[in-house]
C-alpha cells in the first residue's frame, strides 16, 4: 500500500511545481536587445569577461569578438600609456582630448604599420600578440638543419618568410607561418665564369613594385645579385648581377631601396643606387643599373659592427655604420660614421661621433639602487654603488659580442651579462649619443642583439637557454632606479619548451626533427648561438651551431 503524504508535503510540491510551470515569469530580456546596445553593454567589460562571453552563444562569440571593441582595448592597453609615459618624460603638458581615444590607427604614435598595407587589423589577435610578448608567451618549433661543407648558411627574416642561402642549395624561401616545403629556389652562378660561388652576405627589404621583396646576395668574389620575389605568386627571380671587385669578399650589407651599402673583407664601405631599369632580356645587361655613390677605406675596423640605411625626407638618404674601437679611458667605445647623400647621389656632409661622452656621463643615485639579482633570482653583475666615480660610468674592458642599431636605439652585448643601450640624436645641425646606460638581467653572457626602430629588443644568451625582450624606450624616457629597468626585460618562456613535438613539419627539405627529450637536451647542450636572425610582431627566429658543423633553427612564435 503507497505511503500518503502529509499536507506539508503536498502544498510544497505544488508550490514547486507552479513555479515551474509559470513561463511567463521567465522573460529573456537580452535576446529582445539589439546587437548596438549589447556591444554598448559589453563595452564596460574587462578583458576576462569578454572572453567569458565568447563562451555563451555564438551570438555573443560574435559580439563579444568585435574587432572595435578590442581596438579600444588595445588603444586603453598600449597606446595611452606610452603616449602619457612619453609626454610626462618630455615635461609637457597632456592635453585632455589626446587622452580620448581615436579610431585613426596612423594617428597613434608608431602603429601606422598596422594599417600601411591597405588591410583591416585583426585587433583581438594584435590584443593577444602584445600581451603575449608582454608576458613572454610563446610556442618554439626546433629544426635541425644539415651543415654544409663549405662557408655556413645564412638565413634573413623578413615580412614572414625566411630566407637561406647556401652554396649547394642557393637562394631559397620558405614560409613562417607554415614551414612546410620550399617555395621559392634560385641557384647561384658566376655570370662571367659559369661555376659556383660562395654567398657571404644577405639583406632583404622592400622592393620596387608594390608589396614587392627585394633580396641582395653578397660573395667572396666581390659580385652580388639582386632578386625580386612577388609575396602573392611566391615567384624569386634574378633581377640583375653586378660583377665583382678587387676589395675581397662582402662581409655585411644594408639595403633601403633603391640604395645599397656594403662592407667588404679589406674593409671597404660602399654605397650602391640601384635602378629598376632593363637595358635587355638577359641579366647581365642590366650590370650598370648599380651605380657606385661613394667608396671609403677604413684603417681599422673590428666586429662586432651594424650598417643602417635610412631615409630623411624624400630628398636625403642617410648611411650609417657602426663599429668598435678601443679607449684607454673608458675601455672599449664605439664610434659611428653617419653620410648624408642627396637624390642624385651626391654627398651632403661626413659626420662622425662616439659613445665615449655618454661612457662618462654622470649617473645619479637612484639609478644604481637595486638587488643584486636578478628576476629570476639568479646571481648577476652588480652596477656600482656609488653614485659618481672620477672613472667612467660605462667601462667595458672586453669588445661587445654584436652590436645592433636601428635609428634611434643603438645597443650592444657583452661577456659579462650585460647590455649597453645608447640613443643616437641625428639632427640637422648635429649627430651625438646620448643616455647610455648598463642592462641588467642576464645571468650569462650575451652574444646576440637585434633592435627595431620601435623601441623593442631581443637579446641572446650564448648557449640560447635565456631570451629576453626588452622595452628600450620606456627606458630611455625615463632613467629610473634598476629596478625599473630590469621590469622592461621579459623572459621568453615557450609553453612547449618541455614537450617533444613529433608532429611538427622541418622548416628545410632534408632536416628531421630531434625525436627524444634526451636527444634534444644533448643537441642543446652541444650548440651555441650563431646570431639572432630577427624579428617582427609574432615571431622571433634564432640560428644555433654546433661544433661538429649541426645548425639549428628556432621560430619562437607569439601568435
Amino acid at each position: 500500500m503507497p505511503k500518503r503524504s502529509n499536507d506539508g508535503d503536498i502544498l510544497s510540491s505544488q508550490r514547486k511545481r507552479a513555479r515551474v510551470a509559470r513561463t511567463d515569469d521567465i522573460t529573456d530580456r537580452l535576446s529582445v536587445l539589439t546587437n548596438e546596445v549589447l556591444l554598448h553593454i559589453l563595452s564596460f567589460l574587462p578583458v576576462s569577461s569578454l572572453l567569458t562571453c565568447q563562451r555563451l552563444s555564438r551570438r555573443f562569440r560574435a559580439l563579444a569578438g568585435d574587432s572595435e571593441l578590442w581596438k579600444r582595448r588595445y588603444y586603453s592597453r598600449w597606446v595611452r600609456p606610452r603616449a602619457r609615459r612619453l609626454v610626462k618624460a618630455r615635461r609637457v603638458t597632456f592635453p585632455q582630448g589626446n587622452a580620448e581615444y581615436s579610431p585613426r590607427v596612423s594617428t597613434w604614435l608608431d602603429h601606422s604599420h598596422l594599417v600601411d598595407e591597405g588591410r583591416t587589423p585583426n585587433w583581438k589577435r594584435q590584443y593577444r600578440l602584445r600581451h603575449n610578448w608582454s608576458r613572454g608567451l610563446c610556442r618554439v618549433t626546433e629544426v635541425e638543419v644539415p651543415q654544409p661543407q663549405r662557408p655556413p648558411l645564412l638565413v634573413n627574416f623578413y615580412s614572414g618568410f625566411v630566407l637561406t642561402a647556401d652554396l649547394e642549395h642557393g637562394l631559397r624561401v620558405w614560409l613562417a607561418v607554415t614551414p612546410k616545403i620550399c617555395t621559392a629556389n634560385v641557384q647561384f652562378t658566376d655570370s662571367t665564369q659559369q661555376c659556383f660561388t660562395v654567398p657571404t652576405a644577405l639583406t632583404t627589404n622592400r622592393g620596387p613594385r608594390p608589396n614587392s621583396i627585394e633580396i641582395v646576395v653578397g660573395f667572396e668574389n666581390g659580385q652580388f645579385n639582386v632578386y625580386d620575389m612577388d609575396p602573392d605568386t611566391l615567384r624569386l627571380s634574378l633581377r640583375f648581377s653586378h660583377p665583382g671587385f678587387a676589395n675581397g669578399a662582402i662581409t655585411a650589407m644594408a639595403s633601403s631601396f633603391p640604395y645599397l651599402l656594403m662592407v667588404s673583407q679589406h674593409k671597404h664601405l660602399s654605397l650602391y643606387k640601384l635602378s629598376t631599369e632593363s637595358r635587355g632580356a638577359r641579366p647581365t645587361e642590366s650590370m650598370e643599373t648599380a651605380r657606385l655613390l661613394a667608396s671609403l677605406k677604413a684603417d681599422s675596423i673590428l666586429a662586432s659592427m651594424s650598417l643602417s640605411l635610412r631615409m630623411a625626407g624624400p630628398e636625403t638618404i642617410i648611411s650609417s655604420i657602426v663599429y668598435s674601437f678601443f679607449h684607454i679611458g673608458c675601455g672599449w667605445s664605439l664610434g659611428i660614421q653617419e653620410l648624408h647623400f642627396n637624390k642624385s647621389g651626391q654627398q651632403i656632409r661626413s659626420r662622425l661621433t662616439t659613445t665615449v661622452d655618454s661612457q662618462y656621463s654622470f649617473r645619479p643615485l637612484s639609478y644604481f639602487q637595486g638587488g643584486n639579482r636578478s628576476s629570476e633570482g639568479h646571481e648577476r653583475s652588480s652596477p656600482p654603488s656609488h653614485s659618481f666615480s672620477p672613472g667612467p660610468a660605462i667601462l667595458h674592458h672586453e669588445p661587445p659580442t654584436s652590436v645592433s642599431y636601428s635609428h634611434p636605439y643603438l645597443l650592444t652585448s657583452h661577456p659579462d651579462n650585460t647590455l649597453t643601450v645608447y640613443l643616437v640624436v641625428s639632427t640637422a645641425a648635429d649627430l651625438s649619443v646620448r643616455s647610455g646606460q648598463r642592462l641588467w638581467g642576464h645571468t650569462s653572457s650575451v652574444s646576440a642583439v637585434h633592435v627595431s626602430d620601435r623601441g623593442k629588443a631581443v637579446s641572446v644568451s650564448s648557449r640560447g637557454d635565456e631570451i629576453r625582450i626588452w622595452d628600450l624606450e620606456s627606458m630611455m624616457s625615463s632613467a629610473g632606479p634598476q629596478r625599473q629597468l630590469e621590469e622592461n626585460s621579459i623572459q621568453i618562456n615557450p609553453e612547449n619548451k618541455t614537450q617533444p613535438d613529433r608532429n611538427r613539419a622541418g622548416l628545410l627539405s632534408g632536416t628531421r626533427l630531434r625525436e627524444t627529450m634526451d636527444a634534444r637536451l644533448n643537441i642543446s647542450n652541444q650548440l651555441v648561438v650563431r646570431g639572432c636572425i630577427g624579428f617582427d610582431d609574432e615571431r622571433v627566429l634564432l640560428l644555433r651551431e654546433g661544433r661538429l658543423g649541426a645548425q639549428m633553427l628556432e621560430c619562437y612564435d607569439f601568435t
